[in-house]
């Protein structure tokens, strides 16, 4: 199959079943919740002047588990919809996040799997010159590497070990649909953020306050919908490609 196929089921299928923009959008509402519960008494804590490193550390570290969490089970209640989407069933959300929290035990591993792999990436950055350099490229090679574990997991029924491994299999037949699914996905965000700049820059340009304020908000609410669509399409897309590795092999 073609790369530009998938994509153009991705976007059909968000086309017919709108409701799936509510797994990016509960991911989105427990970044806000999460990052408030985590920052606020950090920030209480220093303007009392009891602020503990260890303390901080803790709470963030806690916070930030939890958020990947939660991120991981609400991209597993989306492949669960969208598995069932495309075996003639309709998209239940509150179904699909049942049959997702099901499998917390497995979710939960993976999360603190991909958690751990990656703020050990990070720890790349420190070394001197290259350290960006590498933290991109390990980055990169993690993701490309396990793009298709989540929906090993939860279509197959996979453990964290299997999925990881099946996904990394897979990686040989599916990376260039990858790579290009997701520029092609990422075309319509690209044009969204040159648009909501240019709406920016006219109510600039007006030297009033009412149209800077509408511009900025036109410019912020394009580029929250393209963020969203693209959220949305690129989980369709992961599972549509996962199907299909799955069947060709």
């Amino acid at each position: 199959m073609s790369t530009v196929k998938p994509v153009q089921l991705a976007f059909r299928m968000l086309r017919d079943h709108r409701r799936l923009v509510v797994f990016p959008l509960l991911s989105a509402a427990a970044l806000v919740v999460i990052s408030g519960a985590v920052a606020v008494p950090v920030f209480l804590r220093e303007r009392a002047g009891s602020s503990s490193q260890a303390v901080e550390a803790v709470v963030v570290g806690l916070g930030y588990l939890l958020l990947g969490f939660l991120f991981t089970l609400s991209g597993a209640a989306m492949i669960c919809a969208v598995d069932d989407v495309l075996r003639g069933e309709p998209a239940r959300i509150g179904a699909s996040y049942a049959r997702a929290a099901r499998r917390w035990w497995p979710l939960l591993g993976w999360s603190l799997l991909s958690t751990t792999v990656l703020l050990l990436i990070r720890q790349l950055e420190r070394v001197p010159v290259v350290g960006w350099i590498l933290d991109a490229l390990f980055s990169a090679a993690w993701a490309a590497a396990t793009y298709l574990a989540l929906p090993a997991m939860m279509i197959d029924g996979l453990g964290v070990a299997e999925g990881t491994r099946r996904s990394a299999r897979m990686l040989r037949e599916t990376f260039t649909r990858q790579v290009y699914g997701s520029l092609w996905i990422a075309l319509p965000l690209i044009f969204a953020v040159f648009l909501g700049f240019a709406a920016f820059m006219v109510g600039l340009a007006s030297n009033r306050l009412g149209p800077a304020v509408a511009g900025g908000v036109v410019a912020a609410l394009v580029l929250a919908g393209a963020l969203l669509v693209g959220a949305t399409v690129s989980t369709i897309f992961r599972t549509v490609l996962y199907r299909d590795a799955a069947q060709a092999a």
